[in-house]
């Protein structure tokens, strides 16, 4: 095939493929055009998760009538007049093909005013060929209307995820960037209900009790750092409020979402080290301002990437800010003035206490597999010899494993996960014969929901249901749930368990109903489910017979291994008896 020049329609829809690859793409180039325009109050409404119309209204600086149909060109742009400039972006962004690039491949209607006399310009597009232009007679700032999205690239199309996961990952953006500008409002309207409200403040905490609720905030300690080169503000769980998940780790720098990167994911690990149990992880709302020649965030096009010039120093001020906010004892005051270090401020206060965790009656707490903690040195003394059949308990280290011994040698049971193993399959044999046990909770639960996860719930209620919860929307961004199946016990949060399972339910996977409801089976009896629990000789033992009736006793749901065999033999070698 001979070398030829592509035709510009081509050209467009290939470009079009490079900056826009599904609805999100569109919803956060148009936001962020519109913060860089200095809007301070955005609004976006989505019909169809973003494919039948996004359109994105703006209080901001407009767009000159003379220059609407350059902001439809590629490569031009209002955010940088050349190459140094990139050295020293104060912008969201610079690159030229994104509004040219949606307009390739959707109908999109332009509206825009500058402040001051005069009307503005509309301008309407389809494909990328411009079909009408006239004046405006709209407020000052901008309206972009995109509708139909990839109507004429269907293969694309075709391999966008479905409704909900593409709205999930909308609302996951809008999440971020709102957190992000907290000074902005934000309000975001799906399919005619509101999934987002958030007025403008200048106080941080107010933004993440909006978009991430009030439980998550009320959890939240605060540490400050001024440096000549770094401002660091950050908001971190305290110890006791570690998450099963890692969903609420976010991270700006100057405006912008990124990725942590290894160095400060380190950081922020490194500081918790001391305080953070296996498996668990810290919630971190971290803003960082610094000099934009500091750093590098064109490594990538998303500009999710973050080099830093004096990455060491950065590394050291984030661990000592949050390693200090969390040694320090909360003080009663949300915002103090400070020049160094000012760490373990109390959000407390601000939110009034955290809610209690849901109460249980006796009949559920008697059900459950561990007894309360009783006072225990690391080894428990022997056991009165309870035999499971020519196997006899021994006693229990570090309030972690069970000893037991046959003729054959040592057992040691992971108590955690054999917990975990004997509730997952007492769980999933009741939903497989349609006879869950519920468990009405005394008082129901209202839980409040980021955007994103209760559009998950929203999505997922049928098969919550199905899956023992007693569950219903309950206003904006919030679900009361009533009843949990008992077989979870009353060692567990129905707010902790709901929001990792639908974490679980919110990924992409074309897998059956059933499927589904086996990883919220497993999830939820994950959650359900606490080591570091000291046990008498009874619990241990019936725990210990329990895990040998089941199907597969060897491993718990997630696979790791609930037992450990020492033979006699092994002894014997290791201690030269052979």
């Amino acid at each position: 095939m001979p070398i030829s020049i592509l035709p510009e329609e081509t050209i467009n829809k290939i470009a079009a493929g490079e900056v826009v690859e599904r609805p999100a793409n569109v919803v956060k180039e148009l936001i962020e055009n519109s913060l860089d325009a200095g809007s301070t109050s955005i609004e976006v409404e989505l019909k169809g998760a973003g494919r039948r119309l996004i359109r994105v209204r703006d209080n901001g600086s407009g767009i000159p009538a003379d220059e609407i149909k350059l902001a439809v060109t590629r490569h031009a742009t209002s955010k940088i007049t050349g190459f140094d400039d990139l050295e020293k972006l104060h912008s969201m962004g610079f690159r030229g093909e994104a509004l040219p690039s949606i307009a390739a491949v959707s109908n999109m209607l332009i509206q825009s005013k500058t402040p001051g006399p005069g009307p503005g310009w509309e301008l309407a597009l389809s494909g990328g060929k411009i079909k009408k232009e006239a004046a405006w007679a709209g407020a000052a700032g901008t309206n972009i209307e995109v509708a139909e999205l990839f109507f004429n690239t269907p293969v694309r199309e075709k391999f966008l995820k479905s409704e909900t996961t593409e709205r999930n990952r909308i609302l996951k953006i809008i999440e971020e960037l709102s957190l992000a500008w907290y000074k902005v409002s934000f309000k975001v309207i799906s399919d005619g209900r509101t999934a987002l409200e958030a007025p403008r403040t200048n106080i941080p905490l107010e933004r993440i009790i909006d978009v991430l609720g009030r439980d998550f905030a009320s959890t939240l300690i605060h540490a400050e750092v001024k440096h000549p080169f770094l401002k660091i503000d950050c908001y971190i769980t305290k110890r006791e409020n570690s998450l099963p998940v890692r969903s609420y780790q976010f991270l700006f720098i100057n405006g912008r979402p990124v990725n942590f990167g290894k160095s400060l994911m380190h950081a922020l690990y490194e500081a918790y080290r001391e305080n953070l149990p296996s498996g668990r992880h810290p919630g971190a709302v971290i803003f960082l301002e610094i000099d934009p020649s500091e750093i590098d965030v064109n490594i990538h096009p998303t500009k999710r990437e973050v080099r830093f010039s004096k990455e060491q120093q950065i590394y050291q001020l984030v661990y000592t800010s949050i390693k200090s906010a969390l040694n320090k004892t909360p003080a009663t005051e949300l915002n103090v003035p400070c020049d160094t270090i000012n760490a373990g401020q109390a959000v407390r206060t601000e939110l009034g206490e955290p809610r209690a965790r849901v109460s249980y009656s006796e009949a559920i707490a008697k059900s459950g597999i561990f007894a309360p903690a009783v006072n225990s040195s690391p080894l428990q003394p022997e056991f009165a010899g309870h035999d499971t059949g020519s196997k006899r308990i021994i006693g229990q280290a570090f309030n972690l494993y069970i000893i037991a011994r046959d003729s054959e040698g040592l057992l040691i049971i992971d108590q955690h996960a054999a917990a975990e193993r004997i509730r997952y399959e007492k769980y999933i044999g009741q939903w497989q014969s349609k006879d869950i046990v519920l468990q009405p909770l005394l008082f129901p639960e209202n839980i409040e929901l980021s955007p994103s996860l209760f559009s998950a719930a929203s999505a997922g209620l049928e098969l919550l249901r199905e899956a023992g919860w007693e569950i219903g929307e309950f206003g904006t961004n919030t679900v009361r749930v009533s009843s949990v199946p008992a077989v979870l016990g009353n060692n567990f949060s129905a707010g902790n368990a709901l929001k990792e399972m639908l974490e679980a339910l919110s990924e992409e996977k074309k897998i059956p109903a059933a499927e589904k409801i086996e990883k919220l089976i497993r999830t939820a009896c994950h959650l359900s489910i606490k080591g570091g629990d000291a046990l008498p000789e009874k619990e241990a033992s019936n725990l210990f017979e329990e895990l040998l009736k089941c199907r597969a006793p060897n491993t718990c749901p997630h696979g790791r291994p609930t037992m450990l065999r020492i033979s006699r033999g092994e002894l014997d070698k290791h201690f030269s008896r052979k």
